[in-house]
């Protein structure tokens, strides 16, 4: 939303703002209430989810799991944690560019340096999995393309 309120003055400067740029404001503002339950559910269901993920590999992939387990998982559990904190915030706002300025460009680095991206395929399709089984079919559908953004970036 961010992103698209700053697009939407852009396009205006100093006019009014277009019928289809008023539109395109209109779906984002009724889509709101639906993408703050959506939100709040996500919230709520953080730890399952994420303990979903982490029972997933360790009966899937023990040898994935051996890796995330190195420190308890703490690390995982919290990068886990911040992906979706991130996917939830883009997702509320509708705005896959915060996902990518605050979140993946910076993380992407740090997975590509550590070699990560293996694990991190894995991980993130757990992910999905867990938020389908967690959060109601039309909450999960809202929040599924952000985290496939981030699944993407952090996989390849």
């Amino acid at each position: 939303m961010l992103t698209l309120l700053e697009n939407v003055l852009d396009h205006a400067d100093g006019s009014y703002i277009s019928p289809e740029d008023l539109r395109t404001l209109d779906r984002t503002i009724a889509a709101w209430q639906q993408r703050r339950q959506a939100y709040d559910e996500i919230q709520a269901k953080e730890n399952v989810i994420i303990e979903q993920v982490m029972l997933q590999l360790q009966s899937t992939a023990p040898d994935i799991a051996a890796k995330v387990n190195v420190d308890g998982g703490n690390k995982c559990n919290r990068d886990m944690a911040l992906v979706l904190r991130y996917c939830a915030t883009a997702m509320l706002l509708q705005d896959e560019e915060l996902l990518k300025d605050r979140l993946l460009y910076w993380m992407q680095n740090i997975m590509l340096a550590l070699k990560n991206q293996r694990v991190n395929d894995f991980t993130y399709r757990a992910l999905q999995k867990s938020v389908k089984d967690n959060l109601s079919k039309e909450n999960a559908a809202l929040l599924l393309p952000y985290i496939a953004i981030a699944h993407q970036w952090l996989s390849q």
